[in-house]
């Protein structure tokens, strides 16, 4: 066997497909044919629930026959291109008609399989179907790769600039608040100078932890690093700026999870800002759930990783969500879903929560859903050996 054609057959062990066929005794029996060398097989006897069907799990390809009661094969395949354009949709019919065939091409399918169907023609065509989704896969994945090391030669260049200032920041800071302490001692309490100053004091404070932040993120993350398990570390980060009184906090934790090296003012600052974010997420109040698995990453997974074994620690929050054409955004330096003159939180931003987390040799990513909450999977690495002893 090819490589192409056994790394293809590996593929689709992974995708989900929708079969449509309105006779039963057919359906049955392909069914079985095809459920062997598939991910997920979903059935369904005519075009309308193959439409529905389509909405709820969003299969990879669709295998469909055209003449079917209420709803033809062709014009449920017209549905679902509109929904999503690109998607492989296979067609069986027993018309080998040039209108069926014409009206096939002018939808957009590329792959016409006729009756009676030939069993090897047709999982021939699947995996044709396949290979164009596995290339379009490698595609985005070398994308992310190129996205993640052009952003983490930016964020290098974040920390850099922050080793080299944050001394003399911190010192700037540190003269501001103290002279304005002092100030605030010669004036009456409540004057509207020191309402005024009572602010400078606020805001010094304020650019104080943002200066700590930075000193953390540019020298802090070879300082004090140690191996041990970090769950409990990111638990307390977490809590300690939740208001227990809107926002339930939940923990999935499996039993027994590996160590791994960290610095702990890195994790509080990342997770305690993380936290701050989801709660800023839900003004009304709501939940934030932790989760954690240790899984193994491939060259073929989505997240641009260093192949091996990570930590995946999930917090999703039930708040407003982040719409699509923002969620590319988030990572980005000075991104806030925000309106001017609301009050920010003084958390650790997400630019420099990416920077530390990859400073770190992990990975974070969103999904979010308008409405719905929003999901951030961090990753990071375990120490071989570590997951064995888990």
């Amino acid at each position: 066997m090819k490589t192409n054609d056994r790394l293809d057959q590996q593929y689709l062990k992974t995708l989900t497909v929708l079969y449509v066929e309105d006779d039963g005794a057919t359906r049955t029996q392909f069914a079985e044919f095809l459920s062997r060398p598939v991910g997920t097989l979903i059935t369904a006897e005519n075009g309308v629930e193959g439409l529905e069907l389509f909405n709820k799990h969003r299969p990879d390809i669709v295998i469909t026959d055209v003449q079917m009661p209420r709803m033809d094969g062709l014009t449920m395949a017209r549905e679902i291109i509109e929904i999503a354009p690109k998607i492989p949709i296979i067609v069986i019919t027993a018309f080998e008609q040039s209108d069926y065939l014409m009206r096939a091409i002018n939808i957009g399918i590329d792959k016409y399989v006729t009756k009676p169907v030939n069993s090897y023609l047709l999982f021939a065509a699947l995996l044709e179907c396949t290979h164009r989704l596995r290339g379009e896969q490698q595609l985005k994945i070398q994308h992310e790769r190129d996205i993640r090391d052009a952003r983490s030669k930016q964020n290098e260049t974040i920390a850099v600039l922050a080793s080299g200032m944050v001394h003399d920041y911190n010192n700037l800071i540190q003269s501001i608040l103290g002279y304005t302490s002092l100030a605030l001692e010669k004036l009456e309490p409540g004057s509207a100078s020191w309402k005024y100053l009572e602010k400078v004091e606020t805001c010094s404070a304020d650019a104080h932890e943002l200066g700590k932040m930075l000193s953390i993120i540019g020298n802090g993350h070879t300082e004090n690093r140690y191996r041990g398990p970090v769950i409990p570390c990111i638990i307390d980060a977490i809590e300690g700026v939740l208001p227990a009184d809107t926002i339930s906090f939940s923990c999935e934790i499996p039993e027994h999870i590996p160590d791994i090296d960290f610095s702990e003012p890195l994790i509080q600052l990342v997770f305690s800002g993380l936290a701050i974010n989801a709660v800023e997420a839900m003004p009304q109040g709501g939940s934030l759930k932790l989760t954690v698995q240790t899984v193994t990453m491939s060259q073929a997974d989505t997240v641009p990783l260093t192949p091996g074994a990570y930590m995946c620690i999930q917090l999703r929050d039930s708040g407003n969500g982040i719409t699509p054409e923002l969620l590319p955004t988030i990572f980005d330096p000075y991104f806030s879903t925000k309106q001017e003159g609301d009050k920010r939180g003084t958390g650790l931003n997400l630019a420099l929560c990416q920077t530390a987390i990859m400073k770190s040799g992990g990975s974070i990513q969103a999904e979010s859903t308008p409405g719905e909450g929003t999901t951030l999977s961090i990753w990071l690495p375990v120490p071989d050996g570590e997951n064995d002893a888990a």
